[in-house]
């Protein structure tokens, strides 16, 4: 009889404490559960990233009301199959931590979910985009052939001189690829810079700077770099595209210098 009133206040101890009493309670664990899941799972924070990233770039396109419901439930469709995933595995490992055959299958379906998720985002992504990416395309594409190719020539050779340069002078020992600055890097974020600065286009230059940063991560996970490593290479490269194609803009000549 005190073992079942034991059980019975036991129960009764933990409604309270799982159950939300109001909306506004809900409301509040139901927000704290979705920073929890922002600062702990990294895949969940590219999907923000990325779905910010998509939902500003559509409005330099004009997109319909329909266009528009379309997107935003894509994005937040991607979004909620990550944090299923993330809710299973963790509810596996509180089960069990042993391996198992169907703890496994369970991590592997809930994947399996933000996979579709993901091809289902990027095909609705594919037929809202195209057609508005190929009639800015052929202006952008015009700009590009229509610059100054000397100019392009004239920040690559600078760009790699000065990143052998500095190889040279912070390389402490004979690993070179280690050293700062970093060619990838430099050189990745100087043609971005390039290339926003002559298509003058902001989607083409924050596509380029994804990228970029997408380069400099797989360079820190391959080469255990340090963040500052980055940035300091980052920043190279854009001062470097920003002074050269300023110096070439101006085309100074030696007896307007010496004057």
């Amino acid at each position: 009889m005190n073992e079942e009133l034991k059980n019975k206040n036991l129960d009764e101890n933990v409604d309270k404490v799982t159950k939300n009493k109001t909306w506004f309670s809900a409301s509040k664990n139901a927000i704290n559960g979705i920073i929890q899941a922002f600062k702990t799972e990294r895949n969940l924070r590219i999907d923000y990233i990325l779905g910010v990233l998509v939902f500003c770039t559509s409005f330099f396109f004009d997109f319909t009301k329909t266009e528009f419901a379309a997107l935003c439930l894509t994005i937040g469709f991607v979004i909620f199959a990550e944090m299923i995933n993330s809710t299973v595995e963790y509810m596996v490992d509180l089960l069990t931590d042993k391996y198992d055959e169907r703890a496994k299958a369970a991590k592997d379906i809930a994947a399996g979910g933000v996979l579709i998720a993901a091809v289902v985002a990027v095909l609705n992504a594919y037929f809202l985009f195209i057609d508005k990416i190929k009639d800015a395309s052929t202006i952008l594409l015009e700009k590009v052939l229509s610059s100054n190719t000397h100019i392009l020539v004239a920040i690559l050779f600078i760009v790699v001189l000065f990143v052998i340069i500095l190889k040279g002078i912070f390389s402490k020992e004979r690993n070179y690829v280690k050293s700062f600055p970093s060619a990838r890097i430099v050189i990745s974020y100087g043609l971005a810079t390039y290339l926003l600065i002559i298509t003058q286009n902001l989607i083409v230059g924050a596509v380029s700077f994804v990228l970029c940063f997408m380069i400099s991560q797989l360079k820190r996970e391959n080469d255990k770099i340090t963040t500052s490593y980055a940035i300091l290479s980052a920043l190279l490269g854009i001062l470097l595209v920003l002074i050269v194609y300023q110096i070439t803009l101006i085309n100074p000549l030696l007896t307007d210098v010496i004057k």
